[in-house]
């Protein structure tokens, strides 16, 4: 669990980007009442003319939620246990619930067809293989460097470098379970619900009402905060750039799916052959 240093600096960043994004949308909506003849969310192939005010509500709830109970004041005593088995399936089990909550809204109550909304009926294999083995080669790389870059600047102002807690857990555990756990967590369910959550939906919705820079800026500044870690939110805001990137190019969430399941699992990869600290 991060300290409670970190959680304060993160609790910060959070409400600074919701008040942003709020004062971003309320911007974009009197620029169109004055230019209502400027297509501004056209960009891209991604679909979003779907999404209408009620979504924006649950955006906003997300919002509340992202900033109130996302990120709690560090238990020293939970820090102090670590990262378990039993806090991971729980994880889990919330993205997943999440995800789904999502999804049952958006057919059930919104009358949206998911597949539809996130381009995966009609799916272009071979532009989506190009697009996903372009972004890969670019992801591992742009981000690597970033990384290497961040971690040079923080060593100045930030003392505390040490690798996320689920980086740390692994290379420090020796349990085939706790280690099967964190890769079916890392490669399977965070590929899946976290790019329904960030790209599907919260990009989807930010577009809609403003455009497409603007809600991928906003939307990946949110996803790097959540993953509670100073030292990866300039390497975690580009990587969902990039996500957000290959999404418009491709018009379908599997390629951000894809594109997050390779970087997750080559960083995997690198974990079980790096030197234990």
């Amino acid at each position: 669990m991060a300290d409670a240093v970190t959680i304060e600096v993160l609790r910060d960043l959070s409400i600074l980007v919701s008040l942003a994004t709020a004062l971003g949308l309320a911007g974009y909506w009197m620029l169109r009442r004055w230019r209502p003849h400027i297509s501004w969310n056209s960009e891209g192939l991604v679909l979003s003319s779907p999404y209408g005010f009620p979504d924006l509500m649950i955006l906003a709830a997300l919002g509340l939620f992202f900033i109130y109970a996302a990120i709690q004041p560090a238990d020293a005593g939970a820090a102090a246990g670590g990262l378990t088995a039993g806090s991971l399936v729980a994880s889990m089990a919330f993205n997943l619930i999440v995800c789904a909550g999502l999804l049952v809204f958006l057919q059930q109550v919104r009358g949206l067809n998911p597949a539809e909304l996130f381009g995966l009926q009609h799916v272009d294999g071979r532009r989506l293989v190009r697009v996903v083995a372009v972004f890969a080669v670019m992801s591992l790389i742009i981000v690597n460097v970033v990384s290497g870059l961040t971690v040079t600047w923080l060593q100045d102002v930030w003392p505390d470098l040490e690798p996320q807690d689920t980086v740390k857990a692994f290379q420090e555990s020796d349990g085939f379970m706790f280690r099967f756990l964190v890769v079916l967590a890392a490669v399977v369910v965070a590929p899946l619900a976290e790019e329904v959550l960030f790209r599907g939906f919260v990009y989807g919705v930010l577009k809609r009402y403003t455009d497409a820079p603007f809600a991928a800026l906003s939307s990946s500044l949110m996803f790097a905060i959540i993953h509670l870690h100073v030292g990866s939110l300039l390497p975690l805001w580009v990587l969902a750039l990039l996500f957000c990137l290959a999404y418009e190019v491709s018009g379908c969430l599997l390629a951000p799916m894809l594109l997050h399941v390779i970087f997750n699992g080559t960083s995997i990869a690198l974990m079980q052959f790096a030197p234990q600290p």
